[in-house]
């Protein structure tokens, strides 16, 4: 397989990737923006689309289903139980091929239209991973818990990432692949970006457009999620310190 440049040089093949819990709602009208924005791109040479339905309650999982015959590079996959949106995107990396992985959440916040950008960061950068700088949109609380929390993520990491947990990223896909992920919930945004500074991969950094919500409810429990996230974040500092007392084997780039 050609490295990240060679790829770079011609039309990409690509994966999206994406979790999907209770999106009933909205899910036809973006993976129909997706596709339709993909199959306009003159430097988009192949792609696909996995979602990973995590066991959702409404009518996610039979509209992707449907959605394949309209789309053939639409791929489904579906937990029979909840399991968490990591987990979710853990399964739907996996099961992609493409040479570039977009990680993108399936509520429509994250315009595919902010792709363009990233593919010529990375392209600029020689680097494996672009990652979006979002506009937030979200309320003061979510906002100050991720700006704290990439705060200390950027101290015991000794990087400055603008946005450390923002979950649209793009990433070459072996590298991607090959992340080994441990978060189940929401924090997996974090993991990602922990994981590739682990690697020594460089980050390129876009500011992009982050839409509010026009379907469905985040599956985000403020209170609950606010101590998930202190948890995962000390985490991953307590790791950081064990990789830098090599008590950890550190991961290969």
């Amino acid at each position: 397989m050609n490295g990240p440049a060679k790829t770079l040089s011609s039309p990409i093949r690509l994966s999206v990737a994406a979790p999907a819990y209770n999106e009933a709602a909205g899910i036809e009208a973006v993976v129909a923006e997706w596709h339709e924005f993909l199959a306009g791109r003159v430097d988009v040479a192949s792609f696909e689309i996995v979602i990973c339905n995590d066991g959702s309650k409404d009518q996610t999982g039979p509209i992707l289903d449907r959605l394949v015959a309209q789309y053939p590079q639409v791929r489904p996959l579906h937990f029979a139980q909840n399991q968490g949106a990591a987990a979710a995107l853990n399964a739907a990396i996996a099961a992609t091929t493409g040479d570039w992985v977009l990680l993108i959440d399936s509520d429509g916040q994250f315009p595919i239209q902010n792709l363009p950008d990233m593919v010529e960061a990375v392209r600029r950068s020689g680097g494996r991973a672009a990652i979006g700088i979002r506009q937030k949109k979200d309320v003061p609380f979510a906002q100050f818990g991720s700006w704290a929390s990439g705060l200390v993520c950027n101290l015991v990491h000794g990087s400055r990432v603008t946005d450390f947990n923002s979950a649209f990223k793009l990433v070459w896909g072996p590298t991607l692949r090959g992340l080994g992920l441990e978060a189940k919930s929401m924090n997996y945004s974090t993991e990602v970006t922990s994981r590739l500074l682990e690697r020594g991969v460089s980050l390129a950094e876009v500011t992009i457009e982050h839409r509010p919500r026009a379907t469905g409810t985040s599956s985000m429990k403020l209170v609950r999620g606010a101590i998930h996230r202190l948890l995962f974040v000390s985490y991953i500092a307590l790791r950081q310190l064990l990789l830098g007392l090599g008590i950890l084997s550190r991961p290969k780039p």
